[in-house]
């Protein structure tokens, strides 16, 4: 059975024309994927209440 996660991530970002790490993100997708979980999928955030921040999918088979 697959068991799914889904997280939304606060990450404050300037405009760049540099990469920048989303710090946040990172730091959990590297936990979760120490105890097996997979990353599906990250998507920004859309609307007033989560425009600051990333939707993290991670799943674990």
């Amino acid at each position: 059975m697959t068991n799914y996660k889904v997280f939304w991530v606060p990450e404050s970002i300037s405009y760049s024309n540099e990469a920048i790490e989303a710090k946040n993100s990172t730091a959990l997708i590297n936990e979760w994927s120490e105890q097996g979980y997979e990353l599906v999928s990250v998507a920004p955030g859309t609307n007033a209440q989560t425009y600051g921040g990333l939707f993290v999918t991670l799943k674990h088979e």
